[in-house]
């Protein structure tokens, strides 16, 4: 009788093993173990890579794409390029299976030499040129201008017939990427129409505050699929403050704060507003962290496997902040700074700083993606990690220099308190659910 016990308690010690293992958050796609002849990612210097995710900048400036649209370009663009090279990164893990709805990429031959650059300069241009939902004639002479300069370098250093495989490969891996791309809502919302609802419903909802500048900006972002969150909600940080009008009430101390600080900028913080604005005509504010990215990468000389790795978690981090944070924005509904600043403390002509965005005001876009992205790049580079960002140089603007990445995100976010556009509560707030969505990427994103 006592064996029979003993024998019951070691299967049922089996039993919930295995439950426990069918329940986790470890990747369940296969881990990169088979051996194949090619150079590993390694051995390549992050040029190729560099300058695709530097033409997509250039691109989403050249065609004043905004915010949200630029960081599902990013995204599916790195994640074609992690992909592209992740067969030359031993003991990787794919994205299939960690990635919301992700089908498998098709395996290279074991036996066959590949040349990574090549399959990059295969897959880019096919994930650039069909994720853009426009592309204008300029853009389209760019990508041919860089895969053919690319093409040439590589078939210099490399046979032919290596370059030809390696292309056809990275073909397959953009076709794949590009197909898994079209199942994520955003054809949908292209055509869904948005009403606002008007603030004789409540007094606290937001309406549009330009009237060169009236329709709302991707109102139904928030349906998109996620890359790595469970679902659009799932870092919510609830809106804990409540509207009122009465002069005692802390939203009229917000309103105010936003006012008092506009009506005494330092130079200074007018130099952090401008910097950080990132509107049209730049790369958005996703498109600023991945120029911080690409001059780390070149700083450090560090090679393809870390540049694909770096950008590809730091894109998905960024792309999951858009999704939450304008699912936050219209279900929230609030209204911006100029509006209660102009209805309710009264002065009828007051502007901020900046041009207010044609969206809802809770959260704060900027604290959300710039808090998402350090929480990936703290982890990558360190805590303590001191940096020159030089992006807007050949703007005028001078380099700003941070002591790490929290500092950067910090400055970013308080810029918009700066230019007038945010309550203090949708920074902060921003903030968090920034943090929450790096460090939910960084636990359900596995790369080695």
């Amino acid at each position: 009788m006592k064996d029979l016990v003993t024998f019951l308690l070691l299967i049922l010690t089996f039993a919930f093993g295995c439950f426990l293992i069918g329940c986790s958050d470890d990747p369940v796609s296969p881990v990169n173990n088979f051996t194949n002849p090619s150079p590993q990612a390694s051995t390549h210097n992050a040029d190729i890579a560099t300058q695709w995710m530097d033409l997509a900048c250039q691109i989403v400036a050249l065609q004043k794409i905004n915010p949200p649209k630029a960081s599902r370009l990013y995204c599916y663009a790195s994640v074609s390029m992690y992909e592209s090279v992740r067969f030359g990164i031993p003991g990787s893990f794919s994205l299939s299976g960690q990635l919301n709805s992700m089908s498998s990429v098709p395996p290279v031959s074991q036996s066959e030499i590949y040349d990574w650059p090549s399959v990059i300069i295969g897959s880019a241009p096919y994930v650039m040129e069909s994720v853009l939902d426009t592309i204008f004639p300029t853009s389209q002479i760019m990508i041919n201008n860089l895969k053919s300069a690319q093409e040439q370098l590589r078939r210099n250093e490399v046979s032919g017939n290596i370059v030809d495989r390696s292309l056809a490969y990275g073909e397959m891996v953009g076709a794949r990427i590009v197909e898994w791309s079209q199942t994520d809502n955003f054809i949908e919302t292209r055509t869904m129409i948005y009403n606002v609802p008007p603030r004789t419903i409540n007094p606290a909802y937001w309406e549009p505050t330009d009237s060169v500048n009236l329709n709302p900006l991707e109102p139904y972002w928030g349906t998109l699929r996620c890359f790595a969150l469970p679902h659009q909600r799932y870092c919510d940080v609830e809106l804990n403050i409540t509207f009122s009008t009465s002069l005692s009430s802390q939203f009229y101390n917000e309103a105010l704060e936003v006012k008092t600080v506009k009506e005494n900028l330092t130079q200074q913080q007018k130099d952090i507003a401008l910097f950080w604005a990132d509107g049209g005509g730049t790369p958005t504010p996703s498109g600023h962290w991945l120029s911080v990215i690409s001059q780390i990468i070149s700083q450090n000389s560090l090679k393809l496997d870390r540049a694909a790795e770096a950008y590809v978690l730091c894109s998905i981090a960024m792309a999951d902040a858009f999704i939450s944070c304008w699912e936050s924005k219209y279900r929230y509904n609030l209204l911006r700074p100029k509006t209660y600043i102009r209805e309710y403390i009264n002065p009828p002509d007051w502007m901020p700083f900046i041009t207010t965005p044609p969206f809802p005001e809770y959260t704060s876009g900027h604290s959300v993606q710039s808090a998402a992205v350090s929480e990936v790049l703290t982890n990558l580079f360190g805590s303590s990690y001191s940096f020159t960002d030089t992006t807007h140089s050949f703007r005028g603007y001078s380099p700003r220099s941070f002591t790490s990445f929290y500092q950067a995100r910090d400055e970013a976010a308080i810029s918009r308190l700066y230019g007038g556009i945010h309550f203090r509560q949708g920074i902060e707030n921003g903030k968090q659910q920034g943090r929450l969505v790096g460090q939910t990427v960084l636990s359900r994103v596995r790369l080695r």
